[in-house]
């Protein structure tokens, strides 16, 4: 089975080599992606929490990027992204009686490095070029507040954090407004379960949905002809 997947990859690249790929190789692309993400999941986990949720579960995105081309075809892909569940508010309890409460945020920041693939080139509609991407995360959650009814000397208004080591998936098609500017649009699945919770929730998978733009720099050698 191995051997026979083995075999359609590699197919697939010799294939995509020979329709010419999306950028020459040597080409970096950043730039930056704003969009939206919908947490599949925003139940609290823990029982009688104390923490708050005001949060919707579809918030603002936004992500920057940089691709590097290997091969006409297949670029390393690196994005840190940031998004923010909105205000939360933590009851401080001392036994069963609440003593103060603090307003704050549960913000999530995933770093993701892959593969972007894009098997076609300029040939599409609008010279469309349609990519797939995908790889490892380190996703970091943290809780912090910002005001309160109890003031703590010397706390800096951290409250917690949590890391996880995930994948991410994503469809997308990229298309040139100039030699140096192209915009693109993609869907991106990123899964995220915490060990502890942030604002009281561990996963925090989801769909992110979003446009960018960039600016495009092509190789010394090939310049001129990702357009």
């Amino acid at each position: 089975m191995a051997r026979r997947v083995l075999m359609v990859l590699g197919l697939l690249l010799v294939l995509s080599a020979n329709v010419i790929g999306g950028q020459p190789r040597g080409t970096t692309s950043m730039g930056v992606r704003l969009g939206l993400f919908s947490n599949s999941h925003n139940d609290i986990d823990r029982a009688n929490s104390d923490v708050k949720l005001f949060a919707s579960k579809t918030i603002f995105y936004i992500e920057g990027y940089v691709n590097y081309y290997l091969l006409d075809f297949l670029a390393v892909s690196a994005n840190l992204g940031s998004y923010s569940k909105g205000d939360i508010r933590f009851d401080v309890y001392e036994g069963d009686v609440q003593t103060g409460s603090f307003i704050g945020q549960a913000s999530v920041y995933p770093m993701q490095l892959g593969l972007k693939f894009s098997p076609f080139s300029s040939q599409l509609p609008l010279k469309c070029r349609p990519f797939l991407e995908g790889g490892g995360a380190l996703i970091v959650g943290r809780e912090t507040a910002t005001m309160g009814s109890t003031y703590i000397p010397g706390w800096d208004g951290s409250i917690g954090s949590e890391t996880d080591f995930n994948w991410w998936a994503a469809v997308g098609t990229e298309i040139p407004l100039s030699p140096a500017i192209q915009m693109d649009l993609m869907v991106k699945y990123v899964k995220t379960n915490f060990s502890g919770d942030i604002a009281g929730i561990k996963d925090y998978s989801g769909v992110q949905i979003s446009i960018g733009i960039g600016y495009v720099k092509p190789s010394h050698k090939k310049a001129g002809k990702g357009y």
